[in-house]
């Protein structure tokens, strides 16, 4: 099937390896990281062709190491980079060589930041991560306040056997509150209030399933289905999944 829009060339400045995109359908903008040129792009929603963004976050005054993917807030007007360590914040408006409004990090935060996503109806921020192993914590998503800074603990931890490596693709289903993200293979539900190691309370996948590889997760509440991309495969598959919505 041909593609609807395609933005691509150079006065785009994407790059081979961009790794996560994020939709703000409040402003109608496409956020992405560009790891090699450590820049967050912001395009309109309409881009197409060899369009230039509309604005580039790029300097050392942010503090960007290599960004691979981002989370967006748009109720609060906000963009999250994860980064191991730490999770850096900056305004949705930011352009050129912008500091971050907030950092999340250290000893106590147990990060190992690979992935996040915002919850703005509860305030909360969820980091899916594998802390590294002198902190003795197992995989799994860590929740935190969405404006907690500096070297805060979890407020709570979703970890353990039955949630599997963590690290995973992570989202946020706020009407609902649950937890959408890739575990062991397969793809998991949690509502965000679970604590410790707790099972999911759905799975898409799992042993012998179809999925080999999930590489990216989309959810349309309007036909109440979840969107999976697999690598492996080279495929694109639409599962309906009315209980999560």
């Amino acid at each position: 099937m041909t593609p609807n829009r395609k933005i691509e060339g150079q006065k785009s400045l994407l790059g081979r390896t961009m790794h996560s995109i994020a939709y703000d359908e409040i402003h109608d903008e496409i956020v992405v990281p560009q790891q090699l040129a450590q820049a967050v792009l912001i395009f309109r929603g309409a881009a197409t062709g060899e369009e230039p963004p509309l604005r580039v976050i790029q300097g050392p005054l942010m503090q960007l190491r290599s960004p691979d993917q981002l989370a967006i807030d748009p109720a609060h007007g906000e963009i999250f980079v994860p980064e191991g360590d730490r999770v850096l914040v900056f305004p949705r408006e930011a352009n050129g060589n912008v500091a971050p409004i907030r950092v999340l990090m250290g000893s106590d935060t147990l990060l190992g930041a690979e992935m996040l996503a915002v919850d703005p109806v509860r305030n909360l921020l969820v980091v899916s991560g594998r802390p590294p192993e002198s902190q003795g914590a197992p995989g799994g998503f860590s929740i935190f306040g969405r404006t907690d800074q500096g070297n805060v603990k979890p407020r709570w931890r979703i970890a353990g056997p039955k949630v599997g490596s963590g690290g995973g693709r992570v989202f946020v289903y706020p009407p609902r509150g649950e937890i959408i993200a890739v575990s062991r293979g397969f793809v998991g539900v949690w509502n965000i209030d679970d604590k410790g190691d707790v099972p999911p309370r759905w799975m898409i996948g799992g042993p012998n399933g179809v999925l080999r590889q999930i590489r990216g997760v989309a959810l349309d509440p309007k036909h109440k289905s979840v969107i999976i991309s697999d690598k492996e495969l080279n495929a694109i598959l639409t599962y309906s999944f009315p209980e999560i919505f």
